[in-house]
């Protein structure tokens, strides 16, 4: 596109692959740069009261266009504000890869349901596909916070780094993460942290 005049009708076409390779290298570059930051700061742990219900709108917006780019649809099950006492940062960072991952494993026209749900404790968040689901191997790779990476359904690519960081953050926020799938079914990604009380 940069060095050749091309009609407008061959740039359209390649869109879909610059926005694919501009989304993996943005997330790759937050993931380095949050846990870089994470492991030289001491202090770096700044927790704050967050509307949950809020960010899951701020993440979805941030991501419309890898599920738009993919036929994907997003919607959000948290309309009430749901209340989390947590690093911001580091939450945004959990639920940017989990929503990313399920765009990735989902197929043209799933769906993919973001919520909250609120016990007396603590706050349950989850990320919902109607995607390709996973094998008890991969889901032990998963739980042992084993570094590998799978393509997604459009071919994607990924560095592992995601969930092993989804995990180290959940962790120092004093949360933690379960996943529930079934191949051919889908998968549930959640994380439970501390509630505003």
């Amino acid at each position: 596109m940069q060095e050749y005049d091309l009609p407008g009708d061959d740039i359209k076409v390649m869109i879909p692959d610059v926005v694919t390779d501009l989304n993996y290298t943005t997330g790759l570059m937050e993931n380095l740069l949050q846990w870089a930051k994470s492991q030289m700061q001491a202090d770096a742990l700044k927790p704050q009261l967050i509307n949950v219900s809020e960010l899951i709108r701020e993440v979805m917006q941030l991501l419309r266009l890898q599920a738009d780019t993919k036929k994907v649809f997003l919607e959000s099950k948290a309309s009430e504000p749901v209340y989390i006492y947590a690093d911001r940062d580091m939450v945004n960072l959990v639920l940017r890869n989990l929503l990313s991952n399920a765009i990735k494993f989902t197929p043209e026209n799933g769906y993919v349901f973001l919520g909250a749900n609120e016990t007396d404790s603590f706050v349950e968040v989850f990320v919902q596909d109607t995607g390709t689901g996973m094998s008890e191997e991969v889901m032990q790779n998963i739980n042992a916070s084993n570094y590998f990476t799978t393509k997604g359904t459009a071919n994607e690519s990924g560095t592992g780094l995601g969930l092993m960081l989804c995990k180290e953050f959940l962790a120092k926020n004093g949360g933690r993460m379960f996943v529930e799938s079934e191949i051919g079914k889908g998968s549930v990604f959640s994380f439970t942290l501390p509630g505003n009380n």
